[in-house]
């Protein structure tokens, strides 16, 4: 065979890792979706662009094509992506990925498991639906607590508007997965809410042994001001106080106050064990 036609050959085979078996997964961070049409899966396994990620992470971007280096940092943390190769670097130190950086339709993209285990995140893949979800560990700083108790917020909606994809999907809440049993349930909340309140939500929520959901018409405006206090931190939980506008007054004006009290179960998790009302 001509050495012009195995080059052409073995560089065939080089790229074709690289043509998508399914395109278009969408990304999504403690249930917020920062990228609809970002992930491209490979034989098996999803490729992210790193930019959605560390961005809504905090950190800063920055970027030499003409060397293939792609740098991230927040405070004291420096990561360095270096592009075709099996080279990256997490505070000086090399980290040892599943994949190699590449740059596809000009977005840096990294194997998914490889951003999870670079930046501490929990991966869920579903290839099924298009679903590839990282979670944040919660920390128990005001920062974390209050980001903590969105991500419980948002993974409540996703029970709760079951039957409402579109609502979900109008405010950027990742889309519900399959919600059929109990167990389902539990899979989707048991990070963020006590066994009480998925208890309540199964009963309320199930006919004949099967979830429902509600609120299948009409949605709740999430474009509303929240006032979020962090009253008490301890080693072992939390106290938040939320104010909020009354959804079923028309001008917004009349408040009202929630008081969460979040704990860290036998598990480990941070669960919301208690929620009070107060006018």
């Amino acid at each position: 065979m001509p050495r012009k036609a195995i080059f052409i050959l073995l560089f065939c085979l080089i790229m074709l890792p690289l043509v998508p078996a399914c395109a278009d997964a969408y990304i999504a961070l403690d249930g917020k979706v920062l990228d609809w049409q970002g992930g491209v899966w490979l034989e098996g396994k999803c490729m992210v662009p790193v930019r959605p990620i560390f961005q809504e992470l905090g950190y800063k971007l920055t970027s030499d094509m003409e060397q293939g280096v792609v740098q991230a940092n927040k405070g004291q943390e420096k990561i360095v992506i270096h592009l075709w190769q099996p080279k990256v670097l997490h505070n000086g130190s090399e980290f040892s990925g599943a994949g190699i950086p590449q740059l596809i339709e000009g977005r840096t993209m990294l194997y998914a498991e490889d951003l999870s285990r670079l930046l501490g995140l929990t991966l869920s893949q579903e290839p099924a639906s298009n679903a590839i979800s990282f979670f944040t560990k919660p920390e128990m700083t005001q920062e974390g607590i209050v980001g903590h108790l969105f991500t419980a917020d948002r993974m409540y909606l996703r029970a709760e508007y079951y039957n409402n994809q579109d609502f979900l999907i109008e405010h950027h809440v990742a889309p519900s997965p399959v919600l059929v049993t109990k167990y389902d349930l539990e899979q989707l909340l048991g990070n963020y809410w006590s066994p009480v309140y998925i208890d309540r939500l199964w009963q309320d929520g199930s006919e004949q042994g099967r979830y429902v959901g509600f609120y299948s018409e009409g949605s709740i405006p999430l474009s509303y001001s929240k006032e979020i206090f962090v009253s008490e931190i301890t080693p072992t939980g939390a106290r938040v106080e939320v104010t909020m506008p009354d959804w079923w007054e028309e001008d917004l004006n009349n408040l009202y106050k929630l008081i969460y009290t979040l704990s860290l179960d036998e598990q480990g998790r941070l669960v919301i064990t208690d929620l009070k009302y107060l006018e």
